[in-house]
């Protein structure tokens, strides 16, 4: 069997084409949104064109590809939802508020790890925070630098509910890629709730 018979590199195949023009959108206007995403998108595509190539994939890879392109859907869906339904497609209005989407994104992430490990997620905080920035993207709000500091606060407050160290997936993508020799950021790095 060719490695590109595999169902998930078909279903690869087709969400890329799906969202292509959204994923060059975000890139072309340097959209943080894009920048987040980067790490898992990029290692992706090297294990994709892998298949392609009919490269051998090993279980580590056949095993990143899975929980990355997984991870990638979902975020993207609810990218999507805020990009197409709330800003009606429009990239400018939309890249104002990226930061506010990140924070829901990172909320997200947030409380799948507390499930995976055994943490009840509903922290009041937490919800209060998430609620908050909804409403703001809903009302265009631009009270960032409130909500900046009151994200800072919340995390504060959850990071000191967990017992262990919070690594988010986008991190351990941004260690695969390096482990993959693969290039991603050259200047800066985006950080999220580690201001304190």
């Amino acid at each position: 069997m060719l490695l590109l018979d595999n169902i998930i590199y078909k279903d690869y195949a087709s969400w890329k084409i799906e969202n292509h023009k959204v994923i060059e959108t975000f890139k072309t206007n340097h959209s943080v949104i894009y920048e987040r995403l980067e790490p898992v998108y990029i290692v992706l595509e090297h294990i994709f064109n892998l298949a392609v190539n009919q490269e051998e994939i090993d279980e580590d890879l056949e095993t990143i590809f899975h929980v990355g392109f997984n991870y990638l859907n979902s975020q993207f869906e609810i990218i999507k939802i805020y990009f197409e339904t709330l800003f009606q497609s429009k990239c400018d209005e939309f890249i104002s508020y990226s930061n506010l989407i990140l924070y829901l994104l990172f909320i997200f992430d947030i409380k799948s790890d507390l499930e995976n490990n055994g943490i009840d997620s509903n922290i009041p905080e937490l919800n209060e925070l998430e609620t908050l920035i909804e409403n703001m993207i809903m009302e265009r709000s631009e009270n960032f630098d409130y909500i900046n500091d009151k994200t800072n606060e919340t995390l504060k407050i959850v990071y000191g509910k967990m017992n262990y160290e919070y690594v988010s997936i986008i991190d351990i993508f941004v260690e695969i890629a390096e482990n993959l020799d693969l290039y991603i950021f050259e200047d800066e790095e985006i950080v999220l709730g580690n201001d304190f």
